[in-house]
């Protein structure tokens, strides 16, 4: 079969929204060897049926080794659930535990409690997604003006008149005279937050913060005149069936989440700090602590929870443009930040690529959040708790990673000491008080391992639906366990 126009189609797809810089980052040859590797697949087996084909894939990209792997063997994170999605497919893979120690009277001790597919996940900033997409659908819906002042909406940030809505959505820089979570309540955080004023990065600095996210909770509180966690569950998380998807967690919710208590934070001053406070359902972030996540006062930028097939449901509206617009969505994924710029050794670096609270494609495929053989309008979230999120949505896949690992797990390392290494792989620093605690403060960057084996397998069984016409209304669902 000729497939020359099809790979061109995906080639050029790679291009569809992006900059000059972000265009042709993935050769040819490289969507033909997909191409290829799924027609060979197909020529091998031709008596196989659709579910038996998927599964040569999923074998052939060794997905369930680098789990089996990366978890259970280098213990990268307590447990994990590992989600692909095509139009016509959803399969989610889990491995390991929800809980490995629990806090009792100020000791750690052991209990475990295995992970299940609906685990709930501490979404960190992947909660910032959710706040890009709730003011864009006020923007859809002409009741913000995305080049209006902050201040017409949210006039009690006195020290951003001039600062657009428009600057919170893209990371903009911005700063306060205190750290919001060093405060000792709701309404003193508040008042910390309310003095933000802009911040100006440095050349070559990279932008990403909390602050516009934390910003815009504040406007689109006075423009729908209700709390902010009651729009987004009315207009957004309710009508997708995103039930799952919470700011407080009922008691069974509560059953199936992940522990992200007794992560250890090691500092270059020699602080070693264990945090042993961390409740189940209750946000890892300080911040939105402090705001009052507990008790369903969501903050813009973290304290949402969410399991693999609600982010599935999420990934759905995306396709589909089912809750914003496919301009908006678009515009969301464009990059509004980055740049490339000359390192003082003569290379080529880049800040960070960033649309509107989101990862933008990152030219440098090193640093990048999006995979570069992703179509032009793709992008990614990703949260400190351990989770990452990723739709590219010309093509209708999507993957997400949920996983716990700031439990029981060093979270931050930035002494260079410190690691001995395990049998499998695993890394392992001494505390003070004689304890082994294994050290995952690279995991943003290790988890690439299993993500990216994952979107190119989302990728290709994308092409295996193209290739066989598949068009079906239902999808089809699995579920594996890893052991």
């Amino acid at each position: 079969m000729d497939y020359s126009r099809y790979i061109d189609v995906l080639y050029e797809g790679q291009n569809i929204g992006a900059q000059e810089c972000q265009r042709n980052l993935t050769p040819k040859s490289y969507y033909k060897n997909l191409v290829l590797s799924v027609d060979k697949v197909l020529r091998e087996n031709p008596e196989a049926s659709l579910s038996e084909l998927r599964n040569i894939l999923i074998k052939d990209s060794h997905i369930e080794d680098k789990i089996r792997d990366f978890c259970l063997g280098r213990k990268k994170t307590p447990g994990l659930v590992l989600s692909v999605r095509t139009n016509n497919y959803y399969h989610d893979f889990y491995a390991g535990n929800r809980q490995e120690v629990i806090n009792q009277d100020g000791n750690m001790v052991p209990k475990s409690e295995e992970i299940g597919y609906d685990a709930l996940f501490d979404l960190a900033s992947v909660t910032k997604l959710f706040t890009s997409i709730a003011t864009l659908k006020l923007v859809q819906l002409e009741m913000i003006d995305i080049n209006d002042e902050v201040t017409k909406y949210a006039p009690q940030f006195t020290n951003l008149r001039g600062t657009k809505i428009i600057d919170l959505l893209t990371f903009k820089g911005f700063e306060t005279d205190t750290r919001v979570d060093s405060a000792g309540s709701a309404e003193e955080a508040e008042q910390i937050l309310f003095n933000a004023r802009p911040k100006r990065y440095s050349y070559g600095q990279s932008s990403y913060n909390d602050f516009g996210a934390m910003i815009l909770k504040y406007v689109i509180e006075a423009v729908t005149n209700m709390p902010y966690y009651t729009f987004l569950n009315e207009c957004l998380l309710a009508p997708l069936g995103m039930k799952d998807t919470v700011a407080v967690l009922d008691d069974e919710q509560k059953q199936r989440a992940v522990s992200t208590n007794g992560d250890v934070r090691v500092y270059q001053d020699g602080r070693i700090i264990q945090r042993n406070y961390i409740e189940k359902g209750v946000s890892s972030d300080d911040k939105a602590r402090v705001l009052g996540q507990p008790i369903g006062n969501l903050s813009g930028h973290a304290g949402l929870f969410s399991t693999a097939q609600d982010m599935e449901a999420l990934t759905k509206s995306f396709v589909s443009s089912s809750f914003i617009s496919y301009e908006l969505r678009d515009e969301m994924a464009r990059n509004h930040s980055g740049y490339l710029y000359k390192k003082p050794d003569g290379g080529i670096w880049a800040t960070q690529f960033l649309g509107m609270l989101c990862y933008a494609k990152n030219p440098i495929m090193d640093i990048t959040e999006v995979m570069h053989y992703l179509s032009g309008n793709s992008f990614a979230s990703s949260g400190w708790a351990g989770n990452y999120y990723t739709v590219d949505p010309i093509n209708g896949i999507g993957v997400f990673l949920g996983s716990n690992r700031t439990h029981n797990r060093v979270s931050i390392n930035t002494q260079s000491s410190t690691v001995q290494v395990g049998p499998n792989g695993e890394k392992y620093i001494f505390l003070p008080d004689g304890r082994r605690v294994i050290d995952s403060s690279r995991y943003v960057y290790e988890r690439g391992f299993i993500t990216e084996t994952a979107v190119e397998l989302a990728l290709k069984l994308k092409i295996l639906e193209d290739i066989l016409k598949i068009n079906e209304p239902e999808m089809e669902e699995e579920h594996t366990k890893i052991i």
